[in-house]
């Protein structure tokens, strides 16, 4: 049976750089880096995830600015992911990551388009994120 999964995921911005995470070598995509998020639960507004999920996996408070984009896509025949993306602002850089994640940095961009996953970065550059992170 089909089916569909909403998740968000946060572009959080602090002093001009802008973090990702390295997911944990044991989980589904270990070693890869992104953006921290993840599922929306049932009955949850996508903001009150956002923040749920980034305080579970970075333990930062952030300010959530804006709506990014939104995407779709397929992780398996039947299953499909509506993913919202938002950027954020964090009131500090002290990460303290879950263990769903091996490590993190705080990024220029140049680290960005090195580290992120491929199809991240296509996204990105898609909706023209990098020019956007200078006006937030």
């Amino acid at each position: 049976m089909p089916t569909i999964v909403t998740a968000v995921k946060d572009i959080i911005r602090y002093d001009n750089q802008m973090l990702i995470v390295q997911r944990a070598a044991a989980d589904s995509g270990g070693g890869t880096w992104e953006c921290p998020g993840g599922k929306v639960d049932f009955g949850e507004h996508p903001e009150s995830s956002l923040l749920r999920e980034i305080r579970e996996e970075t333990g930062l408070t952030v300010t959530v600015d804006r709506i990014a984009y939104a995407s779709s896509f397929l992780t398996h025949p039947d299953r499909q992911v509506i993913l919202v993306v938002y950027f954020c602002t964090a009131a500090t850089d002290a990460v303290s990551l879950s263990d769903e994640h091996d490590a993190y940095l705080w990024a220029d961009e140049a680290d960005v388009r090195k580290q992120i996953a491929p199809n991240i970065l296509a996204e990105f550059e898609r909706h023209q994120i990098f020019p956007q992170l200078i006006s937030i």
